[in-house]
């Protein structure tokens, strides 16, 4: 029966005028103070609509975890930080938008806010203790590999992420402008980072597109009209090569970055200006401007867009707007031009992370 309702939403979707077209699923953590939950949620019939929520079996901490990616996906399994209770939660994950809690586990670390998954292997970031904990998959349980370091103490951490082949680790540090690659050994622990300077100030969240570009991008502080994205390769032993440096968004404290199926366009949001900033990126993983003004897309007032992801198409941005507690959402166009639709869905307020289908 579900699968039966599913297709039937699905042609449904179909019918639709070209700018309403779309489906795409949603997944967020509520952060909750006294149950983190994953609450799941579709675009339809040119609607948000809230569908189920899954407690993670913790704590999250209410409040804002300042991270990319608290929850992140890799076949059929899910992973959530519960960073009130220094765990991770696993989930399997069915269809599209049924998930069953698998294991949960803590992380030995302190506030974990990030989290990155490929194949068996898991990597958490723990934000307060300054250090990574990695782990295998292994029938359904999370099973602990060990503990990484990071650069330092109080480097502010903000995102943990696998390159596209799980070659490499990185991590960006916001307090050092520094973005940690790691490599990854055939057992799954981690050898020597290699640390590089950003090329921007405050490096915070990053997106890899499929040939490896790694495009990262810089909140400069907070510093109004400052921030920037910079595009960078990875060479030998985790090196990283500049594409494109510190190109200006004009905006402010841009901070996650959200990049489409075919990685032509890639898209930060600006949470102190209420606004999405995008690029196109041309050849070798270039960065281009698409508006001078540096407004791509704009949100209502009083929005502040933190996590953003597209859905498998890539023609629905879903972004988090933690000013005004909800999920909105923009159609793409074949210029990479963002439109914002009606409707929303509400949360929590402290709520983080965001994947969509």
């Amino acid at each position: 029966m579900f699968r039966l309702a599913l297709t039937t939403v699905l042609l449904s979707a179909a019918a639709l005028p070209a700018q309403s077209k779309g489906f795409g699923t949603f997944f967020t953590l509520t952060n909750g103070a006294t149950d983190n939950q994953v609450q799941v949620g579709v675009r339809v019939f040119n609607k948000m609509v809230p569908l189920w929520s899954y407690s993670t079996g913790d704590k999250g901490t209410g409040a804002g975890l300042g991270s990319q990616a608290a929850i992140a996906a890799s076949g059929h399994y899910l992973v959530a930080v519960n960073a009130g209770s220094d765990s991770i939660t696993l989930f399997r994950w069915h269809h599209l938008v049924l998930l069953s809690r698998s294991d949960t586990a803590q992380t030995g670390g302190t506030r974990p806010t990030s989290v990155a998954v490929r194949g068996n292997l898991v990597y958490v970031l723990n934000a307060d203790s300054d250090n990574l904990t990695g782990f295998r998959i292994k029938h359904g349980s999370l099973k602990t590999i060990g503990m990484f370091k990071l650069s330092g103490t109080g480097v502010a951490a903000a995102q943990v992420g696998f390159s596209p082949r799980g070659h490499y680790l990185v991590v960006t540090e916001r307090a050092t402008d520094q973005i940690l690659v790691y490599p990854v050994k055939k057992k799954g622990d981690l050898g020597k980072p290699m640390v590089n300077k950003s090329e921007g100030k405050t490096p915070f969240g990053f997106v890899f597109r499929r040939d490896g570009t790694l495009i990262v991008s810089e909140a400069a502080g907070g510093d109004p009209g400052a921030s920037s994205a910079s595009s960078y390769e990875i060479k030998k032993k985790g090196k990283l090569k500049t594409i494109s440096k510190a190109v200006p968004t004009t905006q402010t404290a841009a901070c996650w970055v959200a990049i489409p199926r075919k990685g032509d366009f890639a898209y930060t949001t600006n949470t102190g200006s209420s606004t999405v900033t995008g690029f196109r990126v041309k050849h070798k993983g270039r960065l281009k401007l698409l508006d001078k003004s540096g407004v791509t897309g704009q949100l209502a007032m009083g929005a502040r867009p933190i996590d953003a992801a597209f859905n498998g198409s890539g023609t629905l941005l879903f972004v988090l707007d933690s000013g005004n507690d909800q999920i909105v959402s923009f159609y793409r166009d074949h210029k990479g031009g963002l439109h914002l639709l009606p409707g929303s869905v509400s949360l929590p307020d402290g709520a983080a992370g965001l994947i969509a289908r």
